[in-house]
């Protein structure tokens, strides 16, 4: 099989990430390396900690190297970055024309002044702050130079909507086809009320990409049913895992108390209401228990808020954001993980959760519940179900035994980068196939 030159456009990287939108990510770029295939991917910005792989080049607007003269960097410095210094939530709409050209008349010429001092501090940012739509925008315009400057590249991978503008603008101006990889929709961060902006942007991605790859057949099934796109051309590669979990390893518990696990962002998508309303449930007939919550997110306050007001303070713990390394511990620790996602796309801290062999309750809106058989399925907002399920675990140790006994039969082992980037490599082809047979009918 042809070994072929892909632009990979990103949002987030190990190791500073959100969540598993960055693991991925490399794992997939990893995997392809590995397979032969040379990858040019593009952040918004790199912080030269990140991990290095065979065959993957990564760029961002701050990057020492770019395939830009020194000039077209300033230009585009000029031209595109007073974005990300707009603030959407000010109330700008209330200032005047010509206070409006003047304010950017003076800013533009601050960014000349730091463009020549240091632009180390006029970089896009990425994340996911106030100022995201507005890094997008400049960001796609980064991509675009960036491409236009690439010598044969065969085709461009995005990962998610945050890339898809700059995708869609390097499509344009080097006519390669597209590929986008959907790790979440707007459905899933939002539920019924979809963000217009972000919905609008999906959908006409969606419309124009040659070929979209979906985490699960979850996804798949979103994006035919709310977007009416053609399942013909949506291709489900599930995630996999670089967790190396060291079972040998002994990790002392801090407390005597069972421990029940919430792990991933606190947000609407993963349900950490349902996990709370659950626990109450659970102190009514358990109380040597302690919930642990970590992650962080826009609902963590009222997670902390919604707890107390349920009388559940001194039963729950919350760590804010942890680094890989502490991960591994904590599951060490845990009697049992729950992940009661609205609507999770996949869920890699599940396969991670299994790994470690901590019993798992997951979400049955979720993708990675297609693909394990021994964790305990549930419906998210039956939080009846999940407290039972849960309260079983903690008080009974034979059953508990019995369900760790099962995740051995979990081929953990068998989901791997390598078999989801063999799947992506036979899709980057067929792209490339109907490309070029589009191309000779004309």
């Amino acid at each position: 099989m042809k070994k072929l030159k892909i632009l990979m456009i990103g949002w987030e990287y190990p190791p500073k990430i959100t969540g598993g939108l960055g693991i991925a990510t490399h794992g997939i770029a990893k995997a392809l390396g590995e397979l032969g295939h040379k990858i040019v991917l593009i952040m918004p910005r790199i912080s030269g900690e990140e991990p290095r792989d065979k065959n993957v080049i990564l760029l961002g607007v701050n990057s020492k190297y770019l395939p830009l003269t020194q000039e077209e960097l300033k230009k585009f410095f000029l031209e595109t970055l007073h974005l990300s210094h707009f603030n959407p939530y000010q109330t700008r709409f209330f200032i005047t024309s010509e206070e409006f050209w003047r304010e950017l008349e003076e800013q533009q010429q601050r960014l000349q002044e730091e463009f020549l001092l240091e632009t180390k501090e006029i970089q896009i940012e990425g994340g996911y702050g106030e100022k995201i739509y507005f890094e997008i925008q400049a960001f796609a315009e980064f991509v675009a130079r960036v491409a236009s400057k690439l010598n044969k590249i065969d085709l461009i991978h995005g990962h998610d909507w945050m890339t898809f503008p700059a995708v869609l603008y390097a499509k344009h101006l080097t006519g390669k086809p597209i590929v986008l990889h959907v790790h979440a929709t707007e459905f899933d961060r939002s539920g019924d009320y979809p963000n217009p902006y972000v919905y609008n942007l999906e959908k006409y991605a969606f419309e124009k990409a040659d070929a979209i790859i979906t985490v699960s057949n979850y996804t798949k099934q979103i994006i035919v049913e709310k977007y009416q796109i053609d399942s013909e051309k949506i291709y489900p590669v599930y995630n996999a895992m670089d967790f190396q979990f060291n079972v040998s390893q002994e990790v002392k518990k801090p407390i005597r108390q069972k421990i029940v696990l919430f792990l991933g962002r606190i947000t609407f998508q993963k349900g950490p209401d349902y996990f709370v309303r659950a626990a109450k449930k659970v102190v009514e007939k358990v109380q040597n228990v302690k919930f642990l919550m970590v992650g962080t997110g826009d609902m963590y306050t009222r997670m902390i808020e919604m707890a107390a007001d349920l009388g559940l303070g001194k039963f729950f713990h919350y760590t804010g954001f942890l680094e890989r390394s502490k991960i591994e511990q904590i599951f060490k620790i845990s009697d049992v993980y729950v992940l009661p996602s609205v609507s999770e796309p996949f869920g890699l801290t599940v396969l991670e959760a299994l790994k470690a062999g901590v019993p798992v309750i997951v979400s049955k809106q979720s993708g990675v519940s297609e693909i394990i058989k021994n964790a305990i399925k549930v419906d998210f907002w039956d939080v009846d179900d999940i407290a039972n399920h849960i309260i079983n675990i903690l008080e009974n140790e034979e059953y508990k035994n019995q369900l760790k006994q099962k995740l051995v039969e979990e081929e953990i082992h068998k989901i791997s980068w390598y078999d989801s980037a063999q799947k992506i490599e036979e899709i980057y082809h067929i792209v490339l196939s109907k490309t070029k047979t589009f191309k000779e009918s004309i």
